[in-house]
């Protein structure tokens, strides 16, 4: 059994599965504040104390920090991959690519996620497993996904990226973040509006579709 599905007691009386969800939610987002003011030297006490768990506990969820910081980042990642997972051929691809990188802009164009972004840069220069974690956990997995997706539309006649879905996802991902991380990293706000989110999303997906769509489907 995973440690996900694991049973849970508080006081050694079993709890709910939508309780653990809970926990388990509020040890994430607690996780995601003391990684960010403390780094990744931050201590699991620290972190249980935050998600206010017994000790215990946190570890009944996440076997390790490792395991904890990989959940996170997954965690996180799963707002962009989210329009992904919707298969309604009646959606415009153009609509689906505009609802990834408003996903992006809405979360991770903050202050919050920058400084979050700093931290793994930081820790991963003392620790280089952190860094890959954090890649392979979070961006690899919107890759991934956005490629998967692309292929899929692909086969069935509604992109053409003359059977590269990976290099295209990579330039839609360039294309959305284009030099907004830059900025953000060296100290620049770089949050947005909702009419600007609106307007960049539309604009991504409209010049990839331009690229990318064939003929008949890109209007």
């Amino acid at each position: 059994m995973s440690r996900s599905a694991a049973a849970v007691s508080l006081n050694n009386i079993p709890i709910s599965q939508s309780a653990i969800l809970s926990i388990r939610a509020r040890i994430l987002e607690a996780a995601s504040e003391m990684f960010r003011r403390e780094g990744y030297d931050v201590s699991m006490d620290a972190i249980a104390a935050a998600a206010n768990v017994s000790k215990q506990t946190l570890y009944n969820q996440f076997g390790s920090k490792e395991d904890l910081f990989k959940a996170m980042v997954a965690d996180r990642a799963s707002a962009m991959k989210a329009p992904l997972q919707v298969h309604a051929l009646e959606r415009h691809p153009r609509d689906m690519l505009a609802d990834v990188a408003r996903q992006y802009y809405t979360h991770f164009c903050t202050a919050d996620e920058l400084s979050y972004y700093r931290m793994i840069i930081g820790a991963s220069l003392q620790f280089p497993e952190i860094g890959e974690a954090y890649y392979d956990a979070g961006p690899k997995q919107v890759l991934d996904a956005l490629t998967s997706w692309i292929a899929r539309e692909e086969r069935i006649g509604r992109l053409d990226t003359g059977g590269e879905p990976a290099v295209a996802a990579e330039h839609f991902l360039g294309l959305i973040t284009a030099r907004l991380e830059t900025r953000g990293l060296l100290g620049r706000d770089i949050e947005m509006t909702p009419n600007e989110i609106e307007r960049r999303s539309r604009f991504c997906a409209e010049v990839f579709m331009r690229a990318f769509g064939p003929e008949g489907l890109n209007r």
